[in-house]
């Protein structure tokens, strides 16, 4: 099964169980090593066990990008994770380019949920 984005975890069904609880994403495959679920009708997420992969592979380097729409999207879902007890990295702020939160999953990736700003 192709998927468009892998990120190294220590546990596959843990990590799915976040995945689906916070994106209402839908598992695909779940196995000891490795889970994928599907986020939206264009990424498949793969999770694959830590060890499983080259020891280079920094699993903080990852960023995945969550886009949003409005300001009042990006607040309300930072809002929702707050409640549920995700991690907060970033407050919602506005930049030049964007309004963004970024908050991390069970296992540090850090996830940028964010909209442009209006030009």
């Amino acid at each position: 099964m192709k998927t468009d984005f892998v990120l190294p975890v220590e546990s596959p069904a843990e990590s799915a169980v976040f995945y689906m609880a916070m994106f209402g994403a839908l598992p695909l495959e779940l196995s000891p090593t490795y889970a994928v679920v599907l986020m939206n009708d264009a990424l498949k997420l793969g999770l694959a066990k830590r060890r499983k992969l080259p020891a280079a592979v920094n699993a903080n380097d990852a960023e995945l990008p969550i886009f949003v729409a409005g300001r009042e999207g990006v607040d309300a879902l930072h809002d929702e994770w707050r409640r549920k007890g995700v991690t907060i990295l970033q407050e919602p702020t506005s930049s030049a380019s964007d309004y963004t939160f970024t908050c991390t999953d069970p296992d540090g990736h850090r996830l940028r949920v964010f909209t442009p700003q209006a030009a």
